[in-house]
């Protein structure tokens, strides 16, 4: 079993399922503003029995208790993820530092977000959705600043999966010049 090809597996998708999930909660969110500025026909009468700011505040805490659930699940899943990448990177033959590192770095920033940011969001999110007063406004602007937060250490660790690709791809192409070099090399013994 090649273990650089299954590491390379595991890593393209959690970057992709990473670009998935954050793509997904954007427009989760964007999908409230959407709802009550165009609601769809079916919607009108519902929507017409509230007000506009309680719809609102009830369309808001869908969203983000959608995305919660979307992210816990995401962020376990890549803890599986990271799992196989590092055991492949280590099982393979051609075993570096660098790519491990940049593993673990990522491993490490989705620990990050699953023990510090994450509960953090979670807990500020029901004030955040139903913000009335001064105090629980403030509520719904620390939730969009550990937003922001959450977000940039997203890029950080998409841009060491990037690195770790990178490394993989390099790695692949070294291994390939050396078995064409040793193949050449092979028949021109066996002639002489």
């Amino acid at each position: 079993m090649n273990f650089q090809r299954l590491s390379a597996i595991a890593l393209g998708a959690w970057m992709a399922g990473s670009l998935l999930v954050a793509w997904f909660r954007v427009e989760n969110s964007r999908a409230t503003d959407q709802l009550i500025r165009t609601p769809p026909r079916e919607a009108v009468d519902v929507l017409a029995k509230l007000q506009e700011l309680e719809s609102r505040a009830l369309l808001r805490y869908h969203a983000y208790e959608t995305n919660r659930l979307v992210t816990r699940n995401w962020e376990l899943t890549q803890f599986a993820l990271g799992a196989v990448v590092l055991a492949g990177l280590f099982l393979s033959p051609s075993g570096g530092r660098f790519p491990a590192l940049m593993c673990v770095l990522m491993m490490a920033a989705v620990a990050f977000l699953h023990w510090f940011l994450t509960p953090q969001m979670n807990s500020l999110t029901r004030a955040a959705a139903f913000a009335r007063t001064a105090q629980e406004m403030v509520a719904q602007d620390r939730v969009r600043s550990l937003q922001t937060g959450y977000q940039t250490v997203e890029y950080l660790k998409l841009g060491a999966g990037c690195l770790l690709a990178l490394a993989l791809l390099k790695r692949v192409r070294r291994s390939s010049r050396r078995s064409r070099r040793s193949r050449a090399a092979t028949p021109a013994a066996g002639a002489g």
